[in-house]
């Protein structure tokens, strides 16, 4: 009898713990579900920001400066600040030629601007995963070094960013 009571006890355990695993993965992909949603909202309203996390393909550091950032602001202009971001010490005020935004097949987002500035000339590219707000940034100048960061795509009211005064 106490066989059996000890064995029911244990199925019940092992179902439970089954469950709520099963519930806290679904909460986290909703979650970043939402994070998605909200990113892509932001790129289509041309209203979204970036601190980069990451600099160059397989490096990965936290960002704890707000200097390295970069935002597409109400003015229509993207700003790139930071010499990881942007390749010079300044905030680099690009008037955006170009901005379009596609969807592919397996729910990426792709967008593709060609910008015009004093110190970077070229094209910038931004892939977002579907499910999820983090992105992959190229910046790719007409001439100069390629440049490659990611990072989460916030809407530019929730992302925390300081913007130098010396804007070129």
């Amino acid at each position: 009898m106490i066989k059996k009571v000890l064995t029911v006890l244990l199925i019940a355990v092992v179902t439970a713990t089954s469950l709520f695993g099963q519930n806290k993965k679904a909460e986290r992909q909703a979650m970043e579900q939402a994070k998605f949603d909200k990113a892509k909202a932001a790129i289509d309203a041309k209203l979204f920001a970036m601190l980069p996390d990451s600099y160059g393909p397989g490096a990965v550091a936290a960002n704890v400066d707000e200097a390295n950032f970069m935002a597409m602001e109400e003015d229509g202009f993207l700003y790139l600040q930071g010499a990881s971001i942007a390749g010079n010490k300044y905030t680099n005020k690009l008037e955006v030629k170009s901005y379009e935004v596609s969807t592919d097949k397996k729910g990426n987002v792709n967008l593709k601007m060609i910008v015009s500035g004093s110190m970077i000339n070229g094209r910038v590219e931004i892939q977002m995963r579907k499910g999820s707000n983090y992105a992959d940034v190229v910046v790719t100048p007409n001439s100069g070094n390629r440049l490659e960061f990611s990072g989460e795509i916030l809407p530019k009211t929730e992302a925390k960013y300081f913007k130098r005064p010396n804007v070129i």
